[in-house]
């Protein structure tokens, strides 16, 4: 009995060993696919009445399942036999093959008795079948699909072989081409040419034109070789491999075009090129300045460059006399000069030169210059716009971060500064109720009295939406900041009237200190914006400063955040299984799925904490998915390994309820793990489903189409009625803990009411289970109002699968047998 397989496990190790290790297994199996014989060596590892055809499909690789599936049921239900080849997975993720073969077994009256067959290791066969397949695929990539024309000659000069690939150039079939000359299909006088520039040349690389079966010509490249009689010395024939360069010759003469253009582009260009002598005199300079300064060449001509800079400390006019100096390139150097037709006028201009030499001598510099007065002032203008807000004229985050960046490091950084995150509270209200003109208009109006409010220091900004930021020396701290944040709340709740209609908002606002609360802008805008949340959990239209209580919560988060990710890889989640038994015979007739996150640092982190960051982060995908796997192969593995079909309880969030992809989540599930989608139960808050009703009305049909059971979880907490539930496929209705809960002062009797709501959902034709079933008491009140099933503390908390496993199934599993 050493080798029985554990039923809580999720294999049984011997099989897997048989999977990762056995060379052939003889085995055969009863009508119903239950293994009855094995042979001895595989006996040996695992007992064969425990196995069932579905425990190997474990073992076969995803891609294979479905094949092997519809050959087994078809040789089932023909009573035929089968061989096929399908991929195992081993424990290491190694792939093996295996090759099935099995024939049926008959009872005396003709009926199928059950299958008799083997498995046999045949991965040394397929590798090599796979080896040879490459060779022969190689060879014909090389000789049969090469990109160039490959062909071979006789010594007459006649094709004698030509690769498939001539065909894509020339038009021809290759047997249209084999037998005639080469020269054939060439242009006369290429050809002529080529002989004459080299007559007595047995091969080389030539390029050459070639005509198309349709007549058109193309330029080819052909490096060719002779083939010489080792015994004679007399050439038998040649090879050529040859390429199409017909691009390759466009694009040299489009070069040419293009160099020849650019000459007389540089002839023609407003721009203007110069050259200055060794004194650093002007020597020459095209018509361009005159087009575009208006000066005479020979105003320039025999100044000094300098003359005509506006500002000699220029940085571009510096650098300029540097480069010259030491004779070195200069590219794109500022430089303003006056014009002296028009006094006062001064124009901006972007210079490029390099020295030039003649006999080694230096003779000067020569390049290019251009006016880029009006760049310089669009672009001044962009970088104006690009760091203010359009709406408002505030400064924009961008302006905001590099002043703060600038004040904490500057001379005024020892003197406190406090950062003001504030948001307007009920905005997004206005925007909805009276639309985006009216938005707008507050918004400006809240900056204007935002404005008013400042200092000449004070330093202002929008962030985006309906979010504002202030910069503000504190010198007496806290005391400071907080007589500010007193001014803003009251400047921003005084009504706005915007078109004859009086609007009023109020704001909150968070407050980080520097240096006390970070010495970064980063630091110091994130701390103020967890102080924000802060003042808006306590009600809004409040301030709140930055503690470190928040900190150690936000790094807290971060760090959940971050490692949320890898959390299933590490093997740091893990589902426990809570009972639902039936109240009338008080039998486990169900399990709920429970997600658990056991962190390596910061230990058991409650679901009540990660599973609003999984949904706020976009990873609550990912973990449903997970779970889903998880909990039905559970499933399956126990109701395989017991005889038990308990349905399997999941929940769901309220953002996977709006997005269809769980679809797919559930289907892929239920197709891996094989299990009935009978079996799986999907749970949904009353909140979530009342979100967006009409959509998470088409999402939980798409999902009832699956097979699975719906279920409405934690009723009672949320704001929908009994009848509103008539809309929806449901299955089952699942109370809340409170219904349990005595309370005085209350009008209407607690069991009374109970009663009311199970009647009500019966009526519905819903099954009710009650949570959060701690007490004898409970149950009696459960049993009087006549609940169908209980889940709670009474029966079990939430436990691992082993655990669940001994104390709910072995037991049963043990009476079966029996």
């Amino acid at each position: 009995m050493s080798n029985q397989p554990k039923p809580g496990s999720t294999f049984p190790t011997g099989l897997r060993l048989l999977a990762d290790i056995a060379d052939c297994i003889v085995w055969e199996t009863s009508p119903t696919g239950r293994c009855i014989h094995l042979d001895p060596q595989s006996a040996s590892y695992v007992i064969p009445s425990r196995l069932h055809l579905v425990c190997w499909s474990r073992f076969i690789h995803p891609e294979d399942r479905s094949l092997v599936r519809r050959t087994m049921q078809t040789a089932w239900q023909n009573t035929v036999p089968f061989s096929m080849e399908h991929r195992v997975v081993r424990s290491d993720g190694s792939i093996r093959w295996m090759l099935c073969t099995a024939s049926p077994k008959q009872n005396c009256d003709g009926s199928l008795a059950g299958f008799i067959g083997t498995l046999v290791d045949v991965t040394l066969q397929h590798d090599s079948r796979a080896r040879l397949l490459q060779s022969q695929a190689e060879h014909r990539l090389l000789t049969e699909n090469a990109g160039d024309m490959i062909s071979y000659m006789d010594a007459e000069g006649c094709f004698i072989y030509v690769s498939p690939s001539h065909t894509e150039y020339f038009g021809y079939a290759p047997h249209e081409m084999i037998g005639l000359p080469v020269s054939s299909f060439l242009h006369p006088q290429d050809l002529l040419d080529a002989r004459a520039s080299a007559p007595a040349q047995a091969g080389g690389l030539i390029n050459i034109r070639a005509q198309r079966k349709d007549g058109t010509w193309f330029w080819i490249s052909a490096n060719t070789r002779s083939v010489i009689d080792p015994v004679s010395g007399k050439k038998k024939g040649s090879v050529a491999v040859a390429r199409d360069i017909t691009d390759q010759i466009a694009a040299q003469k489009e070069q040419r075009r293009r160099e020849e253009r650019f000459r007389s582009l540089t002839k023609l260009s407003s721009d203007w090129y110069w050259e200055i002598n060794a004194d650093g005199r002007y020597s020459f300079i095209s018509e361009g300045i005159f087009h575009r300064l208006g000066l005479p060449q020979n105003h320039i001509i025999g100044r000094d460059m300098t003359e005509t800079a506006h500002d000699l400390s220029q940085p571009g006019v510096v650098a300029f006399l540097d480069k010259f100096a030491t004779r070195e390139a200069f590219k794109d150097l500022i430089v303003s000069v006056c014009v002296p037709t028009f006094p006062g006028v001064v124009r901006h201009t972007r210079m490029c030169g390099e020295p030039f030499y003649e006999d080694g001598v230096f003779q000067g510099f020569r390049g290019a210059t251009l006016d880029i007065t009006r760049e310089l002032r669009i672009a001044g203008e962009l970088q104006r716009l690009a760091k203010s807000d359009v709406l408002t004229g505030l400064a924009n985050r961008t302006a905001f971060n590099e002043r703060l960046a600038a004040r904490i490091t500057d001379r005024r950084g020892e003197t406190i500064q406090a950062v003001f995150f504030i948001d307007l509270d009920r905005f997004k209200e206005v925007n909805d109720s009276l639309g985006h003109k009216f938005g707008d208009a507050l918004l400006q109006e809240v900056a204007r009295r935002l404005r008013a409010c400042l200092r000449p220091d004070d330093v202002l900004a929008r962030m985006g939406g309906d979010e504002f930021v202030l910069l503000a020396e504190c010198r007496k701290g806290a005391v400071s900041a907080t007589r500010i944040a007193d001014k803003l709340l009251s400047v921003i709740s005084a009504p706005v009237l915007v078109e004859q209609k009086e609007l009023q908002v109020g704001a909150s606002i968070g407050i980080s200190m520097y240096p006390p609360d970070g010495t970064t802008p980063e630091l110091l805008m994130s701390n103020a914006d967890s102080a924000l949340y802060r003042a808006k959990a306590q009600g809004r239209s409040q301030f709140c400063f930055f503690t470190g209580e928040m900190r150690e919560k936000a790094n807290r988060r971060l760090i959940l955040q971050q490692d949320m990710r890898y959390a299933a890889d590490k093997g740091e989640l893990c589902l426990h299984y809570q009972p639902r038994v039936d109240l009338s015979t008080m039998e486990v007739v169900g399990v709920e799925a429970l997600l658990r996150w056991q962190h390596a640092e910061l230990g058991a982190i409650s679901p009540l904490e990660f599973i609003p960051l999984a949904e706020e982060t976009g990873l609550i995908n990912d973990l449903c998915s997970w779970v889903l796997t998880q909990a039905t192969d559970q499933a399956q593995q126990w109701r395989i390994a017991c005889g038990r079909e308990l349905v399997m309880s999941v929940n769901l969030s309220r953002r996977q309820l709006q997005d269809r992809r769980i679809i797919k989540v559930v289907q892929d599930a239920l197709s891996a793990s094989l299990l009935p989608g009978r079996l799986l139960e999907l749970e949904v808050t009353e909140s979530a489903l009342m979100k967006d009703a009409e959509l998470a009305s088409q999402v939980m049909s798409d999902l009832k189409s699956t097979g699975t059971r719906l279920a409405i979880d934690d009723f009672g907490t949320g704001y929908s009625a009994l009848s509103s539930l008539r809309e929806f496929p449901l299955d089952c209705l699942k109370l809340d803990r409170s219904f349990l809960q005595e309370g005085s002062g209350k009008r209407v009797d607690p069991r009374v009411f109970l009663q009311s709501v199970i009647d009500l959902a019966h009526a519905l034709q819903l099954r009710v289970v009650a949570e959060g079933v701690e007490t004898a008491e409970h149950l009696a009140l459960l049993h009087e109002t006549r609940c169908d099933e209980i889940q709670g503390y009474v029966i079990s908390k939430p436990i691992p699968a082993a655990d669940f496993y001994e104390r709910f199934l072995k037991p049963h599993s043990a009476q079966s047998a029996a």
